[in-house]
């Protein structure tokens, strides 16, 4: 009989030891997660805050002020994606260019509606051209030819122009424009792991082909919309937009 007690009590503590290093072992993480949660909420109450700020505040009317300028850099930071998810965004956009390591900077984030935890689209500059990435695909949706940020003109006092710095283009005289068109659709078939586009489910639209010195342009459209590209006479893709209906972020 003693000899049962003795081994009843040892299970008890036993089964007590083990729930006492099951919940050691379990406190770091259950304090990290609640700390990241309350982190998370803090940022989140100051996204709504700097976003209500920029919209209604009078100091920030100017949007050349440096005041509206911080206030907006802050609020597209903590807004953004985390850099893990963005980097599939910037491998597609070198991949566009040809450029593997070229610099790809973030800009900002463009939402529905006041859910600022679901980007609607993204905006990023690289190699001076501006990009447009669909984040729930991270597919490109547009490209243009100047930078979202930082690309400037104006006129001078003698009535010249003056622009910021702009992209590379090649213009050489190489492709016709029948040979140009090859050269666009091949482009967008080598890269549909970048542009989710496929070109066989879609036709030419004869009032999107035109052409200027240097530059061809070509459309093509179904029942979802159209997607529209610039090539360069030198065989550079320099415009890009793919206005097909895309599904809301969910």
């Amino acid at each position: 009989m003693k000899i049962r007690k003795n081994n009843k009590l040892s299970l008890v503590i036993l089964l007590v030891g083990l729930l006492i290093v099951s919940l050691v072992a379990l406190a770091p993480r259950f304090l990290v997660q609640k700390s990241q949660k309350i982190a998370d909420n803090a940022k989140y109450t100051e996204v709504q805050q700097l976003a209500d700020a920029l919209a209604n505040d009078p100091k920030y009317r100017d949007k050349e002020s440096q005041a509206y300028k911080e206030a907006r850099q802050r609020f597209c930071l903590l807004s953004a994606r985390s850099v893990e998810q963005r980097e599939k965004a910037v491998a597609n956009i070198r991949e566009f260019l040809s450029k593997p390591t070229v610099g790809v900077d973030f800009i900002c984030s463009k939402f529905e509606g006041s859910d600022y935890t679901k980007p609607k689209i993204e905006y990023y500059n690289a190699a001076l051209f501006g990009f447009t990435v669909d984040p729930k695909t991270n597919y490109i949706v547009e490209v243009r030819t100047e930078a979202w940020e930082g690309s400037r003109w104006g006129t001078n006092e003698d009535g010249s122009r003056w622009f910021d710095p702009q992209p590379e283009i090649d213009y050489a005289p190489r492709y016709t424009q029948a040979q140009a068109r090859e050269v666009a659709e091949k482009f967008i078939a080598d890269h549909k792991n970048i542009l989710g586009i496929d070109l066989a489910n879609m036709t030419l639209d004869p009032e999107r082909v035109g052409t200027k010195p240097g530059n061809y342009f070509f459309g093509w459209r179904n029942a979802e919309g159209s997607v529209n590209i610039t090539i360069t006479s030198g065989g550079q893709i320099i415009v890009y937009s793919n206005e097909l209906e895309r599904q809301p972020s969910k």
